[in-house]
Order: C-alpha cells, then sequence, then structure tokens
C-alpha cells in the first residue's frame, strides 16, 4: 500500500523523533537489590544529574553505565535526570563508558568509581560529569553536589521517572 505524498513527511519526522528518544532515555536495573520500593521504608533519595555531553558525536553520547556495588544500576542518558530511593549503607559507584583513545584502534572502556555513605531519609544529588582528558579518552566521574548546583544543572535536562517536572524543587 502506497503512503500519499503529503502524509509521508510527516511520519518520516516521526518515525525520527521516535528514534531519537528511544536510544536515548535513562533506564533503571530494577532487580537491584539496593533499591527501595516500599515507600513506607526509610530509603535515601538519590538523585543521578547527566547533562548534555559537550562532545557532540562519538561514544560520549552513549548511555553511561552506572554500577552500585558492583551491581547494574542505570544505564544513563545525556540530559537526563532520575532518581532512585536505595537503602542506607556505605556504597560504591562505578561509571563505566567507552572512549577513543591515542594509538588503540578499537574503542577503550573507562571506569571510574568512587564511595559514598547514603543515610536513611536524606537527599543526595549526583552529577555524572564528562571528563574529557583529549588523548587519554572521557570518562565519567559522580560528584555530590549542592541542593543549589543540581538545581542549576537540570534546568534544561529531561526528568525519567521522577513525579513532577522538577521534583528536586519540592525539596
Amino acid at each position: 500500500m502506497a503512503v500519499p505524498k503529503s502524509v509521508a513527511p510527516g511520519l518520516l519526522a516521526l518515525l525520527a523523533l521516535f528514534l531519537l528518544t528511544a536510544c536515548g532515555t535513562t533506564s533503571i536495573n530494577t532487580k537491584n537489590e539496593l533499591l527501595v520500593r516500599d515507600p513506607d521504608l526509610a530509603a535515601a533519595q538519590v538523585y543521578f544529574i547527566r547533562p548534555f555531553t559537550y562532545r557532540e558525536r562519538g561514544y560520549a553520547d552513549n548511555p553511561v553505565h552506572i554500577e552500585i556495588n558492583g551491581k547494574p544500576l542505570l544505564d544513563m542518558a545525556k540530559g537526563e535526570y532520575t532518581l532512585v530511593r536505595l537503602k542506607p549503607e556505605k556504597i560504591r559507584l562505578t561509571t563505566r563508558s567507552l572512549s577513543d583513545f591515542t594509538n588503540k584502534l578499537e574503542p577503550v572502556e573507562m571506569t571510574r568509581s568512587s564511595e559514598i555513605t547514603l543515610q536513611p531519609d536524606q537527599a543526595y544529588f549526583l552529577h555524572v560529569k564528562q571528563v574529557n582528558e583529549e588523548f587519554r579518552g572521557v570518562y565519567y566521574v559522580i560528584e555530590n553536589v549542592s541542593l543549589q548546583t543540581a538545581k542549576s544543572l537540570i534546568e534544561n535536562l529531561h526528568s525519567v521517572g521522577v513525579p513532577g517536572k522538577l521534583a528536586i524543587d519540592n525539596l
């Protein structure tokens, strides 16, 4: 069946938009045992914030894989933020991403880790910060930032799974 010429450009634009947004959405691994699903249980409110990349093409645009205590937690897309409720305890966060590296033909996996102790009923704002070391590749570090900094970071970002457009404003 042929599609009328007047409809085809609109369908193509809609398909392109769908493909672009489908590839870049942050996803949470709901099987991670540190996630707190019961709203009545004490948990740390942890916001992960990944601003848009300043390098517009290549591996820096791919999702950043975030692990907690060695187990997958998030695949974080650029230009998004999300909220997860985690069990209050000392955790190790690790970022994993691919990057071009000088003198390497294939991309190199870049990892960085940090530790944080989560307290019950506290809010944490974790900036998934891009670091570009030019010849040594692009990697991501997780920085705990203030509420004020978090609010400025999310100004033009898309929230994923966060109730309300700017749930941080309620804090």
